[in-house]
């Protein structure tokens, strides 16, 4: 058997296998674990202060597969975003943004104010 049919073969073989791991997993209504950060701190994520009763908000960094699949869902890429690359693209609706990178993979960002419960930036950029 020639090199190129060996080829041909393994990469058919392998192929199922690749658009599988691609498909989601189906719905079952379970919970999942999160990963990811969060920061509680007072003012503004971009000058910080130590958070009071009054003040504390919570920027929460989803990693992982939240992280993809939030980005995928909020819609078309930024065109003119902080670090727009090939390698860099931003996505946001309202209060969520998520970005991706070639380094990094999917990361998404939501922020809380807690004495109003309302939510607000959890990204500076």
């Amino acid at each position: 058997m020639s090199a190129y049919r060996m080829a041909l073969l393994v990469a058919l073989a392998l192929f199922p296998a690749e658009r599988a791991a691609e498909q989601q997993e189906p719905w079952d209504g379970r919970p999942k674990p999160l990963n990811g950060d969060y920061q509680v701190y007072g003012g503004t994520l971009s000058e910080s202060v130590p958070p009071t009763r009054k003040d504390r908000k919570i920027s929460f960094m989803f990693t992982g597969p939240l992280g993809k699949d939030l980005f995928e869902h909020i819609g078309p890429d930024l065109k003119e975003a902080c670090g727009a690359a090939p390698d860099h693209r931003t996505r946001r609706r309202g209060d969520l943004s998520c970005v991706w990178t070639k380094e990094g993979g999917y990361v998404c960002y939501l922020g809380l104010d807690v004495p109003t419960g309302k939510s607000t930036s959890g990204s500076i950029c």
